[in-house]
């Protein structure tokens, strides 16, 4: 069973919802954030997505 995943906009803040293998990793090396390729974009805004982690899960971000 596939594990859905949420991604969010670093633009405009809006949660995706994307199933594991549906998308790649742009190669970033070095960098905390897991930025998604250019061909899953915001659907609200066009923005880059950002793989936040499993739904569910608690986020890899924390808000103070």
């Amino acid at each position: 069973m596939r594990q859905e995943m949420e991604c969010m906009c670093q633009l405009c803040g809006a949660s995706s919802y994307l199933f594991e293998g549906d998308f790649t990793l742009q190669n970033s090396a070095g960098a905390e954030s897991k930025l998604l390729d250019s061909l899953n974009i915001c659907q609200i805004c066009g923005g880059q997505l950002v793989l936040v982690g499993k739904v569910g899960d608690q986020p890899h971000y924390k808000l103070e």
